[in-house]
């Protein structure tokens, strides 16, 4: 791809998308006047600052205030006993992309229309920013939020750092040197795992310094500004590849323990197939205690950059803002041989959201079931927006809203593992968790009595009505076979997307990209 000069991109990205955010700016206003009546501004009053920390990646399980002993996560769990941690949060999609849309749309993927890692959101389908900017807020995204097309903003101001990753499906993806054999969702890949340096920790390390400078901009302007703010600050690791700096992965060796579960003699054929594909089979006993050590220790990494933001928040006067840290999806790490993301097993469904605001009691756990859309409901109530178009979501700002209810789907499009197209769905209600797989039976499990998801209910006469409940609710509203008809037109589309990429290399102006590639090292010589 054409790379531009490091520093100039936000600059750059801002000059040429002016138009844009003019035509954005009206949309917002048109919007806010359509939802309320009124023409006049919105009102300015004493509403909260939002500072949001997202990561891609991020099993829920693994953090020391989920009591997980060899996590080293001081700064999150400090945010934790400052404020509420949800523990049956959940991924609208257990897939970068669809995620992350759904998070800022409030709608599912087969509402969006946005499937799998190669969809686009169009730019006339509003997110939380512009109906956050249209209320007031001020609206900054630093760092990665996995936009694909021309529109790198979708309703928010500024965006100081963009996405590593491609603007375009089909185009270059980050250059790391010799590390590009570990790149990539592949049982072989896991063998280039453990200590090292990569580009992307240099990118997260940037994220960090622009969301300093970000923190140190609004503290500046809290006297004179009137706009409360809101900023979304998005790293990228601990998604793979499994490479942590040296002194993050020595601090785990030989103290992480190996996954707990192994694979299931009867397991569903749909995950048979996955494994399969993913060339799951197999995979070394070293490589994956260095994949799983390097994993806690890029969580670690993570951690002390937060922390670092956080400190900083405090030293500024800013922690009086409500502070949020949620990822998109989780991360299976060798359970039950199963690694990455994409299918509904809490591993890979579940994320880790811990909100600090008024609302939350410090230390508390809460338990209601939610999702990220829920999320992203609750930040709209903050800001006193009239809400979104569609929104699902449900507030979780008063214990009162006991919605015990939510979906994830999951549609195939993990970028180098092919499968026929999948309609996979799962809703979780009160303890009890159904997943359709399409074109096979489902599984049903209790998750009270059953957490680690090893006795399928499914067949069980005892629980046919409950079956026979959530798949009623499941289906409601979902129909797999126009699906399948979105999902084929989504990949015809991207296939010529996907040549014209290859055909044009179109900029990529909003894209960061390492100016110095040739740090990415990786120590092999480590202990078997």
């Amino acid at each position: 791809m054409n790379s531009p000069p490091i520093e100039p991109i936000a600059a750059c990205y801002d000059r040429s998308n002016q138009c844009k955010e003019e035509a954005s700016i009206c949309l917002d206003q048109f919007w806010w006047a359509e939802k309320t009546g009124s023409n006049e501004e919105p009102r300015m009053g004493e509403r909260p600052n939002i500072v949001m920390f997202m990561t891609d990646q991020h099993a829920a399980r693994i953090l020391g205030c989920a009591g997980d002993r060899s996590a080293e996560t001081p700064n999150l769990d400090r945010l934790a006993a400052q404020g509420t941690r949800f523990e049956n949060c959940y991924c609208p999609s257990p897939l970068c992309v669809p995620s992350r849309t759904a998070f800022l749309t409030g709608l599912e993927p087969h509402q969006s229309g946005v499937l799998t890692n190669d969809d686009y959101l169009a730019s006339d389908i509003p997110t939380i920013a512009h109906a956050m900017a249209a209320a007031g807020y001020e609206c900054g995204l630093i760092g990665r939020m996995h936009f694909y097309g021309p529109d790198q903003l979708h309703g928010f101001g500024s965006r100081p750092i963009g996405d590593i990753g491609a603007s375009y499906p089909g185009a270059n993806p980050p250059d790391i040197g010799d590390l590009t054999k570990g790149r990539g969702n592949r049982g072989p890949e896991l063998e280039f795992s453990g200590a090292g340096e990569t580009s992307y920790q240099a990118y997260d390390a940037a994220v960090a310094s622009h969301a300093e400078e970000a923190l140190k901009r609004v503290a500046e302007q809290r006297s004179s500004s009137a706009k409360p703010f809101f900023l979304l600050i998005s790293f990228f690791c601990p998604h793979p590849p499994y490479i942590a700096p040296d002194e993050d992965y020595t601090a785990f060796e030989g103290k992480v323990p190996p996954p707990t579960l192994s694979e299931p003699a009867d397991e569903h054929p749909a995950l048979q197939e996955w494994r399969a594909a993913g060339g799951m089979r197999g995979v070394s006993r070293s490589a994956t205690r260095r994949s799983r050590t390097a994993y806690y220790g890029l969580v670690r990494m993570i951690d002390r950059l937060i922390g670092r933001l956080l400190d900083q928040m405090d030293d500024l006067g800013l922690s009086d803002a409500v502070t949020i840290y949620a990822s998109d999806h989780g991360e299976c790490l060798g359970e039950r041989g199963l690694w990455w993301k994409s299918v509904m097993y809490d591993a890979s469904a579940k994320v880790p959201l811990i909100i600090r605001a008024p609302f939350a009691t410090p230390g508390s756990l809460d338990h209601r079931v939610c999702n990220l859309i829920d999320l992203s409901a609750t930040l709209l109530e903050l800001a006193e927006t009239p809400g979104l178009p569609g929104h699902k979501g449900h507030s979780l700002i008063s214990p009162e809203n006991q919605h015990l209810r939510t979906f994830s789907s999951y549609y195939g499009g993990l970028m180098n593992i092919k499968l026929p197209l999948h309609q996979h769905r799962m809703i979780r209600s009160g303890s009890y968790k159904l997943t359709h797989y399409g074109g096979g039976a489902p599984t049903l499990f209790n998750l009270q009595s059953d957490p680690h998801e090893l006795d399928d209910l499914a067949d069980n006469p005892d629980y046919a009505n409950i079956r026979n409940d959530l798949e009623r609710l499941l289906m409601d509203g979902w129909d797999a076979e126009k699906i399948k008809a979105m999902q084929e037109m989504s990949a015809a589309r991207n296939a010529v997307i996907r040549r014209w990429v290859k055909a044009t290399d179109p900029s990529e102006p909003a894209r960061w990209f390492d100016p110095h590639p040739e740090r990415n090292r990786y120590r092999e010589s480590q202990s078997i």
